[in-house]
C-alpha cells in the first residue's frame, strides 16, 4: 500500500526546513509527500520562478521521495469575472508538475460561477500534462456527487477523482451508511484517497479555536481520533495510494510510522 503525508505551508519555518520535514517523514518509511509550490515561492504573479525551482528539485531529489503537487485553494476556474488569473496560476502548477516531474496534480472542483468554464479549463489542462503521464484528481470539497460530475464532464483519461473521506463523512453528517454508500459511487475513478478523522459535525458554526472542543468541521485529525469508520472504507478499494491530510504540526509530529498508520486504519 502506498501512503504519502500532505506538507502543509506552515510546517515549513525558519526552524523546520523543508528538507528537515522530508527527512522525518521518509525515517517514518512514508512513500510520498503531497507540496503546495506556490507556498514555497515557485509561483510569482502567475509565473514559474525557474531559480527556486532547481533549489526544490534539488531537496526533493537529496531526500530521495517521491511527491505530488497541490494547486492552490484559491484556485476557482469557475470565477468568470477573474477567470483568466485563475487559470494562469493553474497552468503554472502544471508546469511546475511537469518540471519536477510529478505524477499527480490535486486540485478542488470551484464552489460558485460558471461550470462550463471550469470543465472547459481541466480539459485544457489535462490535455496539456497528458503527454508527461501526469493525472489530475479532482477532490470532493463536500459533495462526492458533485465531484464526479465534473470528472465525468470533463471526459478525459487522465482526470479523475481526490476522494477525501472526511469530507465525505462531513457531506453525510456524520452517517456512517451514507459514508459508505457515498465513497462507492467514487471507487472506479478514484486516482488517490484522503484521509484524516472527524466527527460528522458541520453545526453549530463556532470560532476556529472552539472547533475542537464542539468537534464540528474539518478538523484534519489523525485517524482514530474521530468517528470514521476507515477500515470499512478501505475494504472498498484495490490498491490505490492513500494521502494523509493532518493540519496540526503538534499532531503532524506525532503521527506515526507508514506500517504503524496501516495497522490503526484497519482497525478503525
Amino acid at each position: 500500500m502506498e501512503i504519502g503525508v500532505t506538507i502543509y505551508p506552515h510546517f515549513v519555518t525558519k526552524d523546520k526546513t523543508l528538507a528537515s520535514i522530508l527527512a522525518d517523514v521518509k525515517i517514518k518509511n512514508y512513500d510520498f509527500v503531497s507540496i503546495f509550490p506556490h507556498t514555497l515561492g515557485l509561483i510569482m504573479n502567475g509565473i514559474v520562478i525557474e531559480k527556486k525551482l532547481r533549489n526544490v528539485e534539488t531537496t526533493l531529489r537529496g531526500v530521495g521521495i517521491n511527491y505530488i503537487v497541490r494547486m492552490p485553494i484559491s484556485v476557482n476556474l469557475r470565477d468568470h469575472i477573474y477567470y483568466t488569473r485563475h487559470f494562469r496560476v493553474a497552468k503554472a502548477v502544471a508546469d511546475v508538475a511537469i518540471k519536477l516531474g510529478a505524477k499527480v496534480i490535486v486540485m478542488q472542483s470551484g464552489r460558485t460561477g460558471r461550470l462550463d468554464l471550469e470543465i472547459e479549463a481541466i480539459q485544457q489542462l489535462a490535455d496539456m500534462v497528458h503527454p508527461f503521464g501526469i493525472k489530475i484528481a479532482l477532490e470532493n470539497t463536500f459533495s462526492v456527487k458533485d465531484t464526479l460530475y465534473v470528472v465525468d464532464n470533463v471526459d478525459r483519461e487522465n482526470v479523475g477523482f481526490a476522494l477525501d473521506v472526511a469530507h465525505a463523512f462531513l457531506s453525510a453528517q456524520g452517517d456512517a451508511d451514507k459514508l459508505l454508500k457515498d465513497v462507492k459511487l467514487g471507487t472506479d475513478k478514484t486516482i488517490i484517497l484522503m484521509i484524516h478523522d472527524n466527527f460528522g459535525k458541520l453545526f453549530p458554526q463556532v470560532e476556529p479555536e472552539d472547533a475542537l472542543a464542539y468537534g464540528v468541521g474539518d478538523l484534519h485529525l489523525i485517524p482514530g481520533e474521530g468517528s470514521i469508520p476507515f477500515g470499512k472504507v478501505l475494504r472498498l478499494f484495490g490498491d490505490v495510494p492513500l494521502l494523509l491530510k493532518v493540519k496540526n504540526p503538534k499532531k503532524f509530529a506525532k503521527v506515526p510510522s507508514k506500517q504503524g498508520l496501516i495497522e490503526l486504519l484497519t482497525s478503525l
